[in-house]
């Protein structure tokens, strides 16, 4: 019998459970399994809670979206085969319903609400469970989080609420953590909380989520500054109006198709937008890939990773000068596919892609370039990093012109498709090639000063160029600006200060004298702690046993703790704990981008991680099982050979009797001695 411990529920968790139960049911020995799963909330959907209201959306498209393993999943051990996102909508009744029991059309290309997203991975979670095996026997754990984890008599011991549970082995995968303050954010909140005393309306809030519960006690007449213009903030708002009633509505024929106007509720507050950049993420473009369809790189490819880090003295690359190269020419390639396809035709996009692959060098390519795109219809990666034109910043009014036409445009680009818009196409390369990108970074791959690069300066690039909403939410952000109920005019490096002696916050712009007021502060992002700013028991408890150790890259720390290849946790003597696994936002430093969904026929990193992680255990097993039968025949030989030799024992004793007592024996007559001849003949008689 094995004891294995799952810690936290959600899709990481889900995704270890399905490669559990995998393995087992293809275990030929049957091997008795006890399996432990422990969470704090219900079983499968992790912040994918049921209870969100639906205008809080997954930023990813239904048929891309899957917690099952497919055909295209290598290396993660036996196919166990589920219904994608898309798939198990449909197969509701063939639909989802609008609450009057009338069917509502299903699109596979379309963005569903978390809250559904999170009801299908508990409905996930059911499913693997009912083909659990019968050698194995599941128990569940959901009434409060596991506070400790320790290593006692050759065993691991999971505790919660005073009870403790052994394990043979251990998977961690609790997903987004809380964060502890820094001394900065507690400084800060404390200078809030005495500003209060002059201004009860004053309010901070460093933890956006749950988004319900953090902007609860928002009225209609605060104002409310959010910093950040990502994912978070598109919740935030989203929250403040169509949750508060707000509502959308088409503009006239005399509009541009797509523009929405905003009918206020009357209980929106103020808010205003500031970040570093001064720009919200861009669209997602429409998907006219499908399920499988992806950019398959041409440059930036496995192969040529392999050949960087064999000419690396020590295996590091330098991202900036040596994969953003290559990523360019990918972006470059899709772009002007694009390009060429839509303004020509494809004969003339088949041409150009075949010279362009056949040229030497980044000089050459520029020439083909110019010989069938005019300069101003190129891409361009400065423009890309650093839209805005130095005419905008000329003054807050004409940022504020420049910003809604650039959104519109964006909009636009969206509505085209990622294969029809030149640049969504070549954007969208972003997310195709995102597992080369991971295979550049994961395990310290880069050089210190490059892994710092990448996630001060690339990922808010990707992120805004290529991990974007919807197309609609810019259309309802341009709608609110419109209405009058959101600014977003600050531009590039504005900030926020609380002003003691005014019991406000202030939002101060590019333009010096420019700024506004605010009574409520939002940081518009979702914490991802390190291990040593972990708020949990149970993490605070890993760290300070030595259990766990936070990743490091020379001297950065780029979050998360430290596993090996086979994502076995690393301990803080460097030692792999090989029954002790860690996957998911835990290991966000280690590995990179841990947060993204399985996607239907990319072969899922995920599920490659996990099912690494549990063939492992599965192997360990095994070899277990192996040497316990080795002892048990050993155990027996050893019977065995002190029964023979205790058999030889007693027949050389037997031989050492006298001989008159022999024949007595065998003959079976009394000990008085036979006549001679007798002897003889019963002698001759017992031989044969």
């Amino acid at each position: 019998m094995y004891k294995i411990a799952v810690i936290g529920l959600g899709p990481r968790g889900i995704s270890v459970f399905d490669r559990i139960i995998a393995y087992a049911r293809n275990d030929a020995s049957a091997t008795p399994i006890e399996l432990y799963l422990f969470d704090s909330k219900e079983f499968g959907p992790g912040c994918h809670t049921t209870d969100q209201a639906d205008h809080l959306l997954v930023n990813t498209v239904a048929c891309q979206m899957t917690q099952f393993s497919d055909d295209t999943v290598r290396g993660a051990g036996p196919l166990l085969y589920g219904p994608s996102f898309s798939d198990w909508l449909i197969s509701k009744n063939g639909s989802g319903t609008n609450g009057v029991g009338a069917k509502v059309e299903i699109d596979r290309n379309g963005y569903y609400s978390r809250a559904l997203f999170g009801d299908y991975l508990r409905w996930g979670f059911e499913y693997l469970k009912k083909l659990a095996p019968p050698h194995m026997t599941i128990f569940l754990h959901n009434y409060a989080g596991v506070d400790d984890l320790s290593w006692q008599g050759n065993r691991w011991h999971v505790s919660y609420d005073g009870c403790a549970y052994p394990a043979d082995f251990v998977y961690l995968t609790t997903g987004h953590a809380r964060k502890v303050f820094s001394d900065a954010e507690r400084a800060l909140v404390q200078k809030v909380e005495a500003a209060r005393t002059r201004n009860p309306r004053l309010q901070l809030v460093l933890e956006p989520y749950p988004i319900r519960n953090a902007v609860s006690s928002v009225t209609a007449g605060d104002t409310m500054a959010i910093e950040g213009m990502g994912l978070t903030t598109f919740d935030l708002i989203s929250q403040l109006t169509a949750g508060r009633g707000g509502r959308y509505e088409p503009c006239g024929k005399m509009e541009p198709a797509g523009r929405l106007r905003y009918r206020p509720s009357g209980q929106e507050p103020k808010i205003l937008l500031y970040s570093r950049s001064g720009l919200p993420l861009t669209a997602r473009a429409v998907n006219q890939k499908g399920v499988f369809g992806q950019y398959k790189p041409k440059y930036l490819t496995f192969a040529k990773l392999d050949a960087l880090r064999a000419e690396s003295d020590g295996g590091q690359i330098d991202f900036q000068k040596q994969i953003i190269p290559l990523l360019w020419c990918d972006m470059q390639f899709a772009f002007y596919f694009a390009y060429l396809h839509t303004q020509r035709d494809k004969m003339t996009a088949l041409m150009f892609s075949n010279e362009f692959m056949a040229c030497e060098n980044a000089v050459a390519r520029q020439a083909l370039i110019d010989q069938h795109i005019d300069r101003r219809e190129q891409l361009s990666w400065d423009k890309l990093v650093d839209p805005v034109p130095p005419l905008a910043l000329k003054s807050r009014r004409q940022f504020d012109d420049w910003l809604r036409s650039f959104m519109w445009r964006d909009f636009e680009h969206a509505k085209l498709g990622n294969l029809d818009s030149p640049l969504k196409s070549a954007c969208d390369v972003l997310r195709d090639v995102r597992d080369v990108v991971r295979g550049a970074i994961d395990f310290g791959g880069l050089y210190e000063h490059s892994h710092r690069w990448v996630l001060s300066e690339f990922l808010p690039i990707m992120n805004r160029l290529a991990v974007g909403p919807p197309k609609e939410r810019i259309a309802q952000l341009l709608a609110l600006m419109d209405a009058g109920v959101v600014r977003a005019d600050f531009g590039p490096g504005a900030y926020c200060e609380l002003d003691e002696s005014g019991a406000s916050f202030t939002v101060h712009s590019q333009w010096a004298g420019e700024m506004a007021s605010a009574n409520v502060l939002v940081r518009g992002r979702a914490s991802l702690p390190g291990p040593l700013e972990d708020k949990s028991p149970l993490m605070r408890k890993l760290v300070q046993r030595g259990i766990v150790r936070p990743f490091m890259n020379g001297q950065f720390h780029p979050g998360g703790i430290t596993v090996d290849r086979n994502m076995n946790v690393v301990a803080q003597d460097g030692a792999a704990q090989t029954t002790l696994w860690a996957l998911g936002t835990l290991v966000e430093g280690c590995k990179f981008y841990t947060f993204v969904l399985p996607r239907p026929g990319a072969n899922s990193t995920t599920m490659v991680d996990a099912g690494r992680a549990v063939g492992n255990m599965m192997s360990a097993i095994a070899a277990r099982n192996a040497a316990r039968a080795a002892d048990v025949a050993a155990d027996a030989a050893a019977d065995a050979a002190a029964a023979a030799a205790a058999a030889v024992d007693a027949g050389t004793a037997e031989a050492q009797q006298a001989p008159n007592e022999r024949a007595a024996f065998y003959c079976g007559v009394d000990d008085a001695p036979a006549a001679p001849l007798a002897r003889a003949q019963l002698t001759a008689d017992f031989q044969h």
